[in-house]
């Protein structure tokens, strides 16, 4: 009988310690779990981004001129952009990507497309998982929220096509091409004139300025793509429609960046 006693007392001690040490590491082991889930849900809403909305909103969120506003962007996490929205940041965006937007926010610049419907609950092609997904990557960008902007790091360009530029570099053009989501028009969606077309763009500037109907004043085909960055609106090519480049490059860039752009456009022959 002493024995079972014994045996009792011994496992009730075990347990009870066994319990303490659950209790004592449950929320460390919580924590590393729901971490764990986070950056899962987020990946997964970084692959649902790029597929279904960078090329409206940009690959890195900075939004694309006459398409789609900046989602990494201040105006939108300090709830400025939400004018009078009562509910949170991460509930307005879980909102408009569920159930779309029939037209515009007031006061819109990217024109007059309309956001569509993502949740299948409103008819949309997402899962409500998914949604969840896209939303939490969204929210993922508010504590670098503006990074994706380029900041100028001395005088900006302005808007002389003639103006003396550095030399460029063609890698970093490219790489700046990406983030500034130019390559979402001119590559993959062929909203603007498609760069890689044969002729290439680089090519295809020598001869730009010759055609009938060219309405800017570039004299070379460096003049042209400088022109076309800075000064959109200035000649439109055939069956392309206006206002669609964003027209505030010559004040958001330096002649280093310009200069980039450009050897990277004249390297595609």
């Amino acid at each position: 009988m002493t024995w079972r006693v014994v045996v009792g007392t011994l496992a009730f001690a075990l347990t009870m310690i066994l319990f303490g040490y659950v209790l004592v590491t449950e929320q460390g082991r919580m924590a590393a779990f729901a971490q764990s889930y986070d950056s899962r849900q987020v990946e997964a809403g970084a692959t649902l981004y790029e597929s279904n909305c960078s090329l409206c909103h940009g690959n890195q969120g900075q939004g694309v001129g006459g398409f789609g506003p900046s989602l990494n962007a201040l105006d939108l996490f300090d709830g400025s952009r939400l004018k009078g929205y009562a509910g949170s940041v991460e509930d307005y965006i879980r909102a408009t990507v569920a159930s779309g937007r029939p037209v515009p926010s007031a006061g819109a610049t990217y024109g007059t497309n309309r956001m569509p419907t993502w949740s299948d609950r409103f008819g949309g092609p997402l899962r409500e998982d998914q949604v969840n997904s896209l939303v939490a990557f969204i929210m993922n960008w508010q504590s670098t929220a503006g990074a994706a902007t380029p900041v100028p790091t001395g005088p900006v360009y302005g808007t002389d096509i003639k103006a003396a530029l550095p030399e460029g570099d063609p890698t970093g053009g490219q790489g700046l091409a990406t983030s500034l989501a130019c390559v979402n028009c001119h590559v993959t969606a062929g909203v603007g004139p498609a760069w890689l077309e044969a002729p290439q763009i680089g090519a295809r500037a020598e001869t730009r300025i010759t055609e009938s109907g060219y309405a800017g004043t570039a004299t070379s085909a460096r003049e042209y793509l400088i022109e076309a960055i800075v000064l959109p609106n200035t000649h439109v090519v055939s069956s392309f429609n206006p206002d669609i480049m964003p027209k505030d490059y010559g004040s958001k860039l330096t002649p280093q960046q310009i200069a980039d752009l450009v050897a990277y456009l004249l390297s595609l022959k």
